[in-house]
Formats: C-alpha cells, sequence, structure tokens
C-alpha cells in the first residue's frame, strides 16, 4: 500500500495542478478575448476621440534567413496602422538576410524603414549587441522588441498599443503561441513554447501575480528604456527580455500583460536544433530562479505516469496520460487559433518526457551553443562566449548605417 502511495500520489497532485493551471488560464484567456471585443476590437482610445495615433517603432534584429523570414517580415510590412516605424538590424554586412530586408523595403516605399549594419562584437548577447545599435534610430514613444520568426496577425498593434494610455505602465508583454509545424520536433517545440510562453504565462500570472516576459512580444516604453539605461544592463544576459522586465519594474514602472498572443512560424525543426535550445533555456531557468525550477517538474504529470506504470498502476498512467494530452490538445485549440493536427497528439506525451529529460541534464550543464556558438552558463542567467566571432568584418561595420 505504502509503495502504491508512492507512485499513485505524485502523478494525482502534479495532474491536479495541470488541470489548476488550466482552468486559470483558460478562463484569464476567455476574458481577455471579452474585454477586447467589448473595447471595440483594439480601437484605441486616442483615436477614437479624433486624436492622432499613437506612433510606434518595430526593432527587429536578424541573422540569417530563417525558415519562412519572407512571410514573416510581410506581415509587418503590411501592418494597418500609423505611424509605424521598422528599424531592421544585422551584426555583418554579408548577413543574407540584409538583401531581403532591402528587397522589401523598396516593394513598400511608403514604409518607414531604417536598415542599421553592424553591433558590438564586445556585447555576449549577439541579439542585444544588434538591440543597441538599432535603438538610436528609434523615433517614437512605444518601442516593440520582435524577434525574426514572429508573424503579426489581425489587430495586435491596435490591440496592445492602449495599455500604453496609462502613464505607470512601463512595459507590456503579449503571450506567445507557436504554430506551422511540419515535423515531429517542430511540433514537439511549437506545443512546448506555447505550453511555457502562453498557457503557463498566463497560468503564473493569474495564480501567483508574477510576470514571465518573453521577446517575442515584448512592448516598451521609450521613457523606461532611457531610465533603465537602454539595453546595457542585459548585454551578458541570456534570458535578456525577463532581466529587461526586471529593470523596468525596479524603475518603478508597472508591467502588463497584453490579451491578444504573438504568434511565431516554426515549421521544418531538426532534433539537434531542438535539444540546443531547450538545453540553454532550461539552463537559464535554472540559473535565474533556482527555487522556481523545481516546479516545472511540478506542472509536467506525464513523467510521473512512467514509474507509476512500471510499479503496477497502469490504469493510472493511462489516465493521466490521456487526461494531460487532451487538456493540452484543447489549450492549444485555444490559444493558437488552429486545432492539433490528429498525427501529433502523440507528441504531447513525447514532448514532456523529452522535456523531463533536458530538466535533469540541465542542471548538470555548464555550457550551451546557441546558433552554432558555445556559450557558459553563468550565475544569475548571465552568459559567457566561449570562442570569437569567427568574421572580423564585423568589428569594422559596427554602426554603419545602410
Amino acid at each position: 500500500m505504502h509503495a502504491d502511495l508512492i507512485v499513485v500520489a505524485p502523478c494525482l497532485v502534479s495532474l491536479a495542478a495541470y488541470a489548476l493551471a488550466w482552468c486559470l488560464a483558460m478562463g484569464a484567456t476567455v476574458l481577455d478575448r471579452r474585454r477586447h471585443t467589448a473595447a471595440g476590437h483594439g480601437l484605441p482610445a486616442a483615436s477614437a476621440a479624433g486624436l492622432p495615433a499613437r506612433g510606434v517603432t518595430i526593432l527587429k534584429p536578424l541573422c540569417g534567413v530563417d525558415e519562412e523570414l519572407e512571410r514573416n517580415l510581410l506581415s509587418f510590412f503590411r501592418i494597418d496602422h500609423e505611424p509605424v516605424q521598422l528599424v531592421f538590424g544585422v551584426a555583418a554586412p554579408d548577413d543574407a538576410a540584409l538583401p531581403l530586408v532591402r528587397r522589401l523595403a523598396r516593394r513598400f516605399p511608403g514604409r518607414e524603414v531604417a536598415i542599421v549594419v553592424g553591433a558590438d562584437p564586445a556585447v555576449a548577447n549577439p541579439k542585444v549587441a544588434i538591440l543597441e545599435s538599432l535603438l538610436p534610430h528609434a523615433r517614437h514613444d512605444v518601442i516593440l522588441l520582435s524577434d525574426s520568426n514572429v508573424r503579426l496577425r489581425g489587430d495586435e498593434i491596435t490591440a496592445v498599443l492602449p495599455e500604453f494610455d496609462d502613464p505607470d505602465v512601463g512595459m507590456v508583454y503579449q503571450p506567445v503561441v507557436a504554430v506551422g509545424e511540419r515535423t515531429v520536433a517542430a511540433a514537439v517545440e511549437n506545443l512546448h513554447y506555447t505550453e511555457y510562453a502562453a498557457f503557463l504565462t498566463i497560468g503564473v500570472r493569474v495564480l501567483a501575480g508574477q510576470h514571465t516576459v518573453n521577446a517575442k512580444g515584448q512592448w516598451v516604453r521609450r521613457e523606461a528604456l532611457d531610465a533603465v539605461g537602454g539595453f546595457v544592463g542585459v548585454r551578458d544576459c541570456g534570458a535578456d527580455d525577463y532581466e529587461l522586465s526586471r529593470l523596468v519594474a525596479a524603475a518603478g514602472y508597472c508591467l502588463r500583460a497584453a490579451g491578444v498572443p504573438v504568434t511565431v512560424v516554426q515549421r521544418d525543426w531538426s532534433w539537434t536544433s531542438l535539444t540546443d535550445r531547450n538545453l540553454r533555456h532550461a539552463g537559464l531557468r535554472w540559473r535565474i530562479c533556482p527555487w522556481a525550477y523545481p516546479l516545472e517538474l511540478v506542472f509536467n504529470p506525464i513523467p510521473w505516469a512512467v514509474p507509476a506504470a512500471v510499479f503496477g498502476a497502469g490504469w493510472l498512467a493511462v489516465a493521466v496520460v490521456a487526461a494531460k494530452t487532451l487538456l493540452e490538445a484543447v489549450a492549444a485549440r485555444v490559444l493558437r487559433g488552429v486545432p492539433l493536427d490528429p498525427r501529433f497528439l502523440a507528441v504531447v506525451p513525447l514532448k514532456d518526457v523529452f522535456y523531463c529529460g533536458c530538466w535533469f541534464v540541465a542542471l548538470f550543464a555548464r555550457t550551451a551553443m546557441w546558433r552554432g556558438r558555445p556559450y557558459r552558463l553563468c550565475p544569475g542567467g548571465r552568459i559567457e562566449p566561449l570562442s570569437a566571432l569567427p568574421a572580423p568584418e564585423v568589428a569594422a561595420s559596427f554602426r554603419s548605417a545602410a
């Protein structure tokens, strides 16, 4: 009886914790959507009053031609809001994304676009290095930090901007959903991204009042960004998005969650890329917030079903796997706006076991790979590059304009 309790109790506790988070996240999502609809589908207060619309500058650091890059960038060139300024940046003049951006800028001559080439090679975080080069070109008082795999949809701009009508709000962040999977590895990553960066982000905010900010849809007031010294404080941070939100909050500004998600598109991932990325992310989470890191296992019931099945509670293991798979499939449908392909339903238990393995490996890993470059993971989530940038022209091109 005692042995049965040891394997049964963790399954039930973990499933109950996940179900609670599911109820909170789904309830908050429904309320946010109703509030968005009642507010006139995101019509900014300024526009409704006949005042000039609030402008936004979108900073886009790029590195190579990622999958679906052209379609992702097109969604920003086609934004139905004015004024909008697009500021793109690459670290080196031979970056493959540069010709694509220039071609799109010529295709949309009415869109205000700035293209910046060059980044400080001394900055440990390569994305932050590019952002530092882009920031001096920003003209508007609201800035959106947006990665290359983000695809804008619907009325996100007009839905988020009204949040800045409150002068105390320094940063607004969107839950992140991932779509477009064509391979098993991509399905694993997209479901995990949606679960962590949307589902659990909403649940943690409602349950514990904590903000977990992701750079895919991270909006910041220029005044707040200037108050924290721009991006200087996150130069060596692996989770620069989260750390920047902490700096803004410490400066006395409020953080606010947006009611609409931001979408990333990931189609044909490899298992190598998947493993590298998630070992890096898990290693950073472990070092940034070691007290919360064990809670990730609490909200992951499927791995707890494995010992239950081994020690004779097969009925419970099947029930836990089925319940978790059903709850996650429903959450993915609600959050992503598209149903999960039935052929990827079996990916849910595979995903949970895979990330449980990454969780344990990250406890002992001291290094991680990021875009083919090795980094040392340091206390507090800092990173140190273990190899120099291969191209000497990067330093020479620092802050040159194109």
